[in-house]
């Protein structure tokens, strides 16, 4: 333990010389690490024994960032899902490095996995495949519950007339 926290102290006297030089603040350094292990659902005390961040920091940077809605979006939204992935992927990576058990075919996994994770969060919503499951749920959802046969007609048109659109738009 002394050992980890030995290695904690030499990071954050490392960071602080690099923010000096760079001029970076700890939001441009930290923020996107902080707002990865937030949504992974760690709590932002565990976050603040990870990051060199205060505690009032974290939570002011948990009411700018909406992190709390974003953390409710995780399950259903890839972008927030792949940042989720970020901060568990961070976390124990961090806990390899600082072991010293970290090996090359393992950072190499780690890298491929940042990419992925990346890819996944930069990607945003393709709205045909979108439009596509949302209407096939709505479907269900009228099969269940319309039972005139004309009204389902009419939905059905109109349902036809709005794809035909997006692919005009897309």
């Amino acid at each position: 333990m002394l050992e980890v926290r030995g290695i904690l102290a030499y990071t954050q006297t490392t960071m602080a010389e690099i923010r000096k030089k760079s001029g970076r603040g700890k939001r441009d350094l930290y923020w996107e690490d902080a707002q990865s292990l937030f949504l992974a659902g760690k709590e932002l005390e565990e976050i603040q024994d990870l990051l060199p961040v205060a505690l009032q920091t974290l939570k002011r940077w948990r009411q700018e960032g909406q992190w709390d809605e974003k953390r409710r979006q995780v399950p259903v939204s890839p972008r927030w899902l792949g940042e989720a992935l970020k901060g568990l992927l961070r976390e124990k990576a961090g806990r390899l490095i600082a072991t010293g058990d970290l090996k090359p075919p393992d950072l190499d996994e780690l890298t491929k996995m940042v990419t992925l994770l990346d890819r996944l969060c930069s990607q945003g919503w393709d709205i045909r495949a979108a439009a596509l499951e949302v209407m096939d749920r709505f479907s269900d959802f009228l099969r269940a519950g319309v039972t005139d046969q004309e009204e389902l007609k009419r939905i059905s048109f109109r349902v036809q007339e709005f794809f035909r659109q997006l692919e005009e738009e897309v």
